[in-house]
């Protein structure tokens, strides 16, 4: 644990579970800061899911007052805070923005030690000068930016932004009353949903959580997961995380394949949005832009990376400029030629 001073905020940086009081001027910070997330919790440090690596958390104070949070992971030999699509930085409404960040850099530099080569964290506000610092700033692109919705607008009028394909299958889901969707509340549901887990898994190639971490969501403060049900038998869920008052994040989702033509992914989410305007929180950030998660509509939103490569002739960045290169030339290649070449390296 580390403190020092800027002219208008300190910082304190903390690799464990806050204390009480400390506890609780950070929760007066969640209640006033409108892109506040579940992974800039307290409970950021004892989620299963919030990455591997040693924890740490950097808190921006004026004075008693919390003003920025920023949480991260330290992992072979670098700083990382949160992704393009999940920023892990947060400010309080109304403060100096720059002062505030301007701790939280601090912050990470002592933390960084000699050791770490490479710091980045995500913003979903801009920052403004960081350059003297040594930070590039790069605006999300593409597939990096999300969905967010605007809860304040309501239910209905949200609805309506909905593409029209969107709320013709919602109407028709809902008609046919096939499915029952609630949230999950009890220790048999949630065997009955790690099943549908890990077909889902094993469907994309991938390895399915362990039970053991799956299970935590069931009583997290912080996590919501709603399950469509037909004839008694879960055939679908959506996982939420959230920071109460503030943002609700769409996760992931998982379904059973037979039960596609019943629409249940669709009406989750239609369910979770009116579930996160009756519990009066501000976003919803449905964590991607492709397609299916653009017919909810809402805006089209860009977070902000900021990185500081620490080696000598910028070796992380030079890597990642020649990868993404490399990405341009293939996508920039006949289709046959790809496909040609994507079965040599398979």
């Amino acid at each position: 644990m580390a403190k020092m001073t800027d002219k208008t905020h300190d910082h304190l940086v903390i690799t464990t579970f806050p204390d009480g009081d400390l506890r609780a001027r950070w929760e007066d910070f969640l209640r006033n800061a409108p892109f506040a997330t579940h992974y800039v919790t307290p409970d950021f440090f004892v989620d299963p899911f919030a990455g591997r690596g040693e924890r740490f958390a950097i808190l921006a104070f004026d004075g008693e007052q919390i003003d920025a949070v920023l949480t991260g992971v330290r992992a072979n030999n670098k700083l990382i805070s949160g992704m393009a699509v999940r920023p892990q930085t947060a400010f309080r409404r109304d403060i100096d923005r720059a002062s505030a960040a301007n701790a939280l850099v601090r912050g990470l530099a002592s933390h960084a030690g000699e050791t770490v080569e490479l710091v980045t964290f995500h913003s979903w506000e801009p920052i403004e000068a960081l350059a003297s610092f040594g930070y590039a700033h790069e605006a999300a692109t593409g597939a990096a930016r999300v969905i967010m919705l605007d809860l304040k607008k309501g239910a209905d009028a949200l609805f309506k932004e909905f593409s029209e394909r969107r709320r013709t299958d919602l109407r028709k889901t809902m008609k046919q009353g096939k499915l029952e969707v609630k949230l999950l509340e009890t220790a048999s549901e949630l065997a009955e949903l790690y099943e549908i887990h890990k077909d889902w898994n094993a469907r994309k190639g991938n390895m399915p959580d362990a039970f053991e971490s799956f299970g935590a969501m069931l009583n997290s403060p912080h996590r919501a997961t709603f399950i469509a049900i037909n004839e008694g038998k879960i055939v679908a869920g959506t996982y939420l995380r959230f920071c109460e008052g503030a943002v609700v994040e769409y996760a992931a989702n998982n379904s059973l394949a037979e039960f596609q033509k019943l629409r249940p992914n669709e009406l989750l989410g239609w369910k979770a949005i009116e579930w996160a305007c009756e519990n009066r929180f501000s976003k919803f950030s449905m964590g991607a832009s492709h397609p299916f998660l653009a017919r909810y509509g809402g805006e089209l939103l860009a977070s902000h990376r900021y990185q500081f490569d620490r080696t000598f002739l910028k070796r992380h960045v030079v890597r990642e400029r020649a990868t993404r290169l490399a990405v341009r030339t293939y996508l920039s290649l006949p289709e046959q030629l790809r496909k040609r070449i994507k079965s040599v390296t398979a």
